[in-house]
């Protein structure tokens, strides 16, 4: 593979730009985009034929999770590169690390080192607070100085109101982008799924909404009170919508992101005690999701992540309640957003695409000669099998296993080079 590329007869699905909806041939040189026409000629240079499918500006996953370095064999940076590949992003925000943890500048550029050998763009993120304790803040610019992308303990319980508000204002102050998983673990222990009819039905402990609307109202005082921006992840109620559709309007610097599984299912999926199911935030109902998906649309919530927690054997097939919390959710990924959205996900692909930058403070991506050169080319119509063989991460719980589905990704293009699925 080279990074001089041409791409014959792709269609462009980008609204702001002025080649949206049209097939057009595309040709990068040294990573960039060199020119965009509806017929190039090219002699002696890598041709992809995109066959008529579409084409967007790569997506970019604002919060995974990845073992490594540490626990390797339930996933490493290279299978995460690869998974996230198949689920069509070019970009994947991570906290990386188990064992050590990524709270120190050290860890923050050896994962930088190993990453810069994957397929797609991994950045790493840094714990805010240390050993993702949620007491002391972690050595935040240090970190920030050796690449880290952001600072967040990741989807765990909230830490205090006081460090939560140290961290608002110390990283608001550097510019350093810093994301909180909005959930008051005090409010209910042992809590396993949604609080409702189907914990009740199922005799498993509830974390109701509460828990998440008390740690977002709190988080948007201080934001207001220390004029600096907040960032959530991992939003799952409709109550946590309008909250955020009401603070944006109010003129609070506040974004918000979305798990897709929040958003492809409900509560009604955990009723047979699949432990893939269990997860954080938990899934909610029928109402809340529907919200959020239109929370997406309105732009109330600024981005979806794939919120991707791979795992293995030993912790996830077991009895549900003793199952730990996550899915590996990439590889499904695509499959799930036009299950959600249906025929309204041309107009979500931005969203995919620039969602994340507009929460790492980076430049908007656009179609135009002379930007870097970063696609997704997909199909909405061709199947696919998600099957061990193809799914890319090396984890257990992998969502949708051996589930046949409408929409592949075929390739995509990242740091200027072209990737077939």
């Amino acid at each position: 593979m080279t990074n001089n590329l041409l791409i014959k007869s792709a269609k462009v699905i980008d609204a702001t730009s002025k080649w949206n909806n049209q097939v057009v041939d595309i040709q990068i040189e040294n990573g960039k985009i060199a020119n965009i026409a509806s017929d190039i000629k090219s002699d002696n240079i890598e041709t992809f034929d995109a066959n008529g499918n579409f084409i967007s500006l790569g997506w970019f996953d604002a919060f995974a999770t990845c073992p490594d370095p540490g626990a390797n064999w339930k996933e490493d940076l290279v299978s995460l590169s690869h998974a996230a590949r198949i689920g069509g992003f070019t970009s994947v925000a991570a906290i990386c690390g188990s064992n050590p943890l990524p709270e120190n500048a050290t860890v923050i550029s050896q994962i930088k080192h190993t990453a810069n050998l994957c397929d797609v763009q991994i950045y790493p993120l840094g714990l805010s607070s240390e050993h993702q304790q949620g007491k002391e803040m972690a050595e935040v610019f240090e970190m920030f100085k050796a690449g880290s992308i952001g600072q967040t303990d990741g989807i765990v319980s909230s830490a205090s109101v006081s460090l939560r508000s140290k961290l608002m204002q110390y990283c608001a102050s550097l510019n350093i982008p810093y994301l909180h998983f909005p959930f008051e673990s005090k409010l209910v222990t042992g809590g396993v799924v949604n609080e409702g009819i189907i914990n009740v039905n199922l005799g498993l402990k509830g974390l109701p909404v509460a828990s998440e609307t008390m740690a977002i109202l709190s988080d948007l005082v201080m934001a207001e009170w220390l004029n600096a921006p907040i960032r959530l992840i991992g939003i799952s109620s409709a109550a946590s919508v309008e909250i955020i559709r009401k603070a944006k309007a109010d003129g609070i610097e506040v974004y918000a992101a979305v798990p897709i599984m929040n958003l492809a299912y409900n509560e009604n999926a955990v009723g047979e005690f699949d432990e893939n199911f269990k997860v954080y935030p938990p899934l909610r109902t029928e109402e809340d999701r529907l919200a959020l998906i239109q929370g997406v649309l309105d732009g109330t919530i600024d981005a979806i992540i794939s919120n991707h927690c791979p795992d293995d054997i030993e912790s996830k097939n077991v009895e549900f309640e003793y199952a730990s919390f996550g899915a590996a959710t990439l590889p499904s990924f695509f499959n799930m957003m036009l299950d959600t959205f249906g025929s309204d996900f041309n107009k979500v692909v931005n969203t995919l695409a620039n969602g994340a930058n507009k929460i790492y403070n980076m430049p908007k991506k656009s179609f135009e000669v002379g930007e870097i050169a970063d696609f997704t080319i997909f199909s909405t119509e061709l199947e696919h099998t998600i099957t061990k063989q193809n799914q890319g991460t090396k984890a257990y719980n992998v969502l949708g296993l051996n589930k046949t589905s409408k929409g592949k990704v075929i390739a995509v293009v990242s740091k200027g080079l072209l990737h077939n699925n």
